[in-house]
């Protein structure tokens, strides 16, 4: 599964094959494709010098990790490669080379030395949302792209998130609005139910309403003669759209648009309506505060002491 077949270890490798075979399906789909690109790189580097790459040595790791920032990769890709390493290593029962104190340096000095800033999608806020529906008309293709928008909003969902919603996944909530189950998130694999909100809810019927869909994928292809087409969305498809789409309505950040849009900029309208860090970390699926507070710093610098001085005065 994860591309590693050089080692000196042949037990080793037998345990981590029958973890590769369990983690298919506890893993999000997205850990484990990072996990098979950074098995396949590390894999490759080693066979091109010689080595085993199960178990590897700290100095060996070390030497990789150097050579991948080398080649360019940003120091949170270094990183993914090195937790990767350390988790196949403990899956195969053998010691982690990056618990040692010698690549915890490398990374640490990388770091350093490089700045660990990683570029982050432009936030769709409500007030993005807004000048993007502006420019809509009542075409399909219209109907599919504000009810894409609206929902991923209000879901925080990642692309592969919203592409996954089924109509069964759909069921109206008391008071207005809807309550759609994801089936599966990053951080859990458990499906769980989240709220969207009664303008969001109808933008969706108004979709399936328009394009007949009674069952399956909510969000699919539309030909450009606006007839539906017969395949879902694919998580490519939505950053095309939203990007088009904030193109189309000259957003100013529009070339830093993606599908992580919508979830940056959910995130960043419940931070500044003060609502609470938990209730928020919940909305989007979030097992720590960490990623909360890198989507949110700039409303945090705002509120923070030196804001805060100035608008006393």
């Amino acid at each position: 599964m994860y591309q590693i077949t050089s080692t000196a270890n042949p037990a080793a490798l037998e345990q981590l094959q029958s973890w590769g075979a369990v983690a298919r399906e506890a893993l999000a789909a997205n850990t484990q494709r990072a996990y098979q690109q950074d098995a396949a790189q590390f894999s490759s580097w080693c066979a091109a010098r010689g080595a085993a790459p199960l178990p590897a040595s700290p100095e060996l790791v070390a030497a990789f990790l150097r050579a991948e920032a080398e080649a360019g990769k940003a120091v949170a890709t270094v990183r993914r490669r090195a937790a990767t390493i350390a988790a196949l290593h403990r899956a195969a029962g053998v010691a982690n080379p990056c618990a040692a104190e010698l690549v915890r340096l490398v990374l640490k000095g990388l770091a350093r030395s490089r700045g660990t800033g990683q570029r982050q999608a432009a936030p769709i806020t409500e007030r993005e949302a807004l000048r993007i529906r502006a420019r809509m008309g009542d075409t399909l293709r219209d109907l599919r792209d504000a009810a894409l928008l609206l929902v991923g909003r209000d879901l925080l969902a990642r692309a592969s998130e919203l592409v996954g919603v089924r109509v069964e996944d759909v069921a109206p909530a008391e008071g207005g609005g809807a309550v759609v189950m994801l089936r599966r998130r990053k951080t859990d694999t458990e499906a769980r139910p989240y709220f969207i909100g009664p303008e969001t809810a109808a933008a969706l019927e108004a979709w399936l309403r328009r394009a007949e869909i009674t069952a399956g994928p909510v969000f699919r292809a539309v030909h450009k003669s606006d007839r539906l087409g017969a395949l879902p969305l694919s998580p490519r498809d939505v950053s095309r759209i939203l990007k088009a789409r904030a193109l189309e309505a000259k957003l100013p950040e529009a070339a830093g648009v993606s599908a992580h849009s919508l979830r940056v900029g959910m995130a960043v309208d419940l931070t500044e309506a003060e609502l609470e860090l938990p209730a928020i970390m919940q909305a989007g699926g979030w097992s720590s505060p960490q990623m909360v507070a890198r989507y949110t710093a700039k409303v945090s610098a705002t509120r923070g002491a030196v804001a805060r001085f100035y608008g006393r005065r």
